[in-house]
């Protein structure tokens, strides 16, 4: 599993020149002390928090040891584990959407954990100023059906091995709850709401920023749902008409998500 935010792995050297094996009137060398385990984070203490941040971790080693993982926790709860260098939050080049977490205080923490069994961890906390007020505008339950016309719109920027899994975004009928909060949360046309796509959303204006999945807020994140891999922000045109919603893409970013969002919704 990889995710959010980019970590940076550094291995520490240690070392050191051994004693003489000569008479010398000079006091025999001594190795170096060990590098100690520490990690840092991108997100300094006490931040302030408005927009779309990566999270970083920064990790230096000991000698002969590697990490095992990387735990992200936010308010004390696990939301998200890293194992393989890169360490990233939130899936390959992906986001934190403060915003989701709603305004006031939190304390990010990462906890890292090597084979060796040493473990260090390093903590912000940090306050979310992300007014969701705009959204108020569009918050609601909307239906669209997606045809074989919507995918061939995105051919000319469409690139498969760019897909989360290689696939097309489907036809048939898709739902999108537009949460107050900033998030989408999206059933595919298969309806299994189990395996929702989440994606965080800011309005300004006319404009629709939409950021990325939000894997870590999937109720299985082991199974990430995105359009794209990696899944870029980009911006869209919305236009709110009675009970229809009609979103216009200004960005040929992610054809996939294209193939979805960008259309008239029906509000239900």
């Amino acid at each position: 599993m990889t995710t959010g935010i980019m970590l940076s792995y550094v291995v520490g050297c240690g070392g050191g020149s051994a004693p003489s094996a000569t008479s010398s009137s000079s006091p025999p060398a001594t190795r170096s002390a060990a590098t100690p385990l520490t990690a840092s984070m991108s997100i300094a203490d006490h931040a302030v928090l408005s927009q779309a941040v990566p999270w970083e971790v920064t990790v230096k080693l000991a000698e002969n040891d590697i990490v095992n993982e990387v735990d992200y926790l936010i308010d004390g709860k696990k939301r998200w584990v890293e194992e393989v260098p890169p360490f990233f939050f939130n899936d390959d080049d992906q986001l934190l959407a403060p915003w989701i977490l709603g305004n006031g205080d939190h304390v990010l923490a990462a906890h890292v954990v090597t084979l060796n069994g040493a473990t260090t961890d390093a903590t912000a906390r940090v306050r979310v100023r992300a007014g969701n007020s705009a959204h108020n505008a569009i918050v609601g339950t909307y239906r669209r059906t997606v045809t074989k016309a919507d995918q061939q719109r995105v051919t000319s920027y469409r690139v498969p091995s760019k897909g989360a899994f290689g696939e097309i975004s489907p036809t048939g009928t898709w739902t999108m709850h537009i949460q107050p909060n900033g998030e989408i949360i999206g059933v595919d046309p298969d309806g299994d709401t189990a395996k929702p796509f989440v994606e965080p959303y800011r309005l300004s204006g006319a404009t629709m920023t939409m950021y990325g999945a939000a894997v870590w807020d999937q109720p299985n994140p082991d199974e990430p749902n995105l359009f794209c891999e990696p899944e870029r922000p980009s911006d869209y045109s919305w236009q709110l008409s009675g009970p229809k919603l009609t979103i216009t893409g200004k960005q040929k970013v992610c054809a996939d998500r294209d193939i979805v969002f960008v259309g008239t919704w029906t509000r239900v």
